[in-house]
């Protein structure tokens, strides 16, 4: 990364993404398991009739190749925004007056994203609201990571709570921050191994998947408000954050949070299919 940060400011943005072409190339014919993986996923988005009015045309390795770049385009601009150089880019945003309301009230809440467009632009919107956020990660390196964003930004309010499987220290840590008014940032399409168990199956562009309840019952045990965030790439460093309050405030009874967890799985792979159509390539 700091290899990649040193070429960037040396020769600019231009020439950054000029050499992602040959770099893409070599990860699309190597991509053994990238290859099919893209182009299950294009093919399934073009099963459904919204799928193909947004790619236009049947997928064929043509547009894996746009895929793979789309996802390095992220990726560099990611490099970017780690080392400070926001100026670069343009983060439009709609709804923020959610995440201003819960600020103003003192209230913390979990933000609930995905893996479509870039999580990490959304730092951008943390430090524009003022808000200290919390990004739940399952690694083992999160007091290594917790060190490199603060060698790359000193101050910036942002931390990595650690997910470890089989302790409840995490679920303790992200109570403590929603109580001082601080936000957790939880990747809600992503089964960890330790929650293999603790799924719901759900309709996604027309195939059964399995999505984790665990962010849902969280939000229904601490009856903290959740708000869905997303931000897509829209052109050459230029991007759209968009947040909506996903459920509102208030603890769900102990017998409902199964039930309520579920609606709340169902209704996120709503909003899935809706982003894939949206921005497709990312």
């Amino acid at each position: 990364l700091f290899i990649l940060r040193a070429f960037y400011r040396t020769f600019g943005r231009r020439a950054s993404v000029a050499l992602l072409r040959p770099i893409v190339a070599y990860f699309f014919v190597t991509g053994r398991a990238s290859r099919p993986a893209s182009l299950d996923y294009l093919r399934t988005l073009w099963s459904t009739p919204r799928g193909r009015e947004a790619l236009g045309e049947a997928p064929g390795l043509r547009h894996v190749f746009r895929h793979l770049h789309s996802f390095a385009e992220n990726l560099l601009d990611r490099m970017i925004l780690w080392s400070g150089d926001e100026d670069s880019i343009t983060i439009s945003d709609h709804g923020r007056e959610h995440l201003e309301a819960l600020v103003r009230a003192g209230r913390g809440g979990i933000l609930l994203s995905s893996h479509i467009g870039s999580f990490d632009m959304l730092r951008a919107l943390s430090a524009q609201t003022g808000i200290k956020l919390n990004v739940l990660m399952f690694t083992r390196h999160a007091v290594r990571i917790n060190s490199f964003f603060e060698r790359l930004q000193s101050g910036r309010n942002l931390r990595l709570i650690r997910f470890e499987p089989g302790t409840l220290d995490a679920a303790f840590e992200m109570r403590a921050a929603i109580a001082r008014g601080e936000f957790v940032g939880i990747l809600g399409d992503r089964v960890w191994p330790s929650e293999q168990d603790r799924t719901a199956e759900v309709s996604f562009l027309g195939r059964p998947a399995r999505l984790p309840l665990g962010p849902f019952l969280l939000q229904g045990v601490l009856g903290c408000a959740m708000l869905y965030t997303s931000c897509v790439r829209t052109g050459p460093g230029r991007y759209t954050a968009t947040t909506r309050v996903f459920a509102p405030e208030g603890a769900v009874p102990r017998a409902d949070r199964e039930k309520h967890a579920e609606q709340l799985v169902q209704k996120f792979a709503g909003i899935l299919e809706d982003g894939c159509v949206e921005a497709p390539y990312q």
